[in-house]
């Protein structure tokens, strides 16, 4: 029983901590190794995230390749 509480509480504590986190820091977070995260600085600083990208118009895109 115990066991149970401190993995829903360590869960809960993950969830809040994501939750509190900016898009651009999840979408790091999500790297699985050094050169997947360095890929995806590059896509932030060239505007090309998937957070970025989202709600564009698709006529828009061509300004931002």
């Amino acid at each position: 029983m115990q066991s149970l509480i401190e993995f829903a509480k360590s869960w809960l504590t993950k969830q809040v901590k994501r939750a509190t986190m900016t898009q651009e820091e999840r979408y790091l977070s999500e790297s699985i190794d050094l050169a997947d995260f360095e890929a995806r600085q590059q896509k932030i600083m060239y505007n090309q995230a998937p957070y970025q990208i989202k709600g564009r118009h698709w006529l828009d895109s061509r300004r931002y390749h």
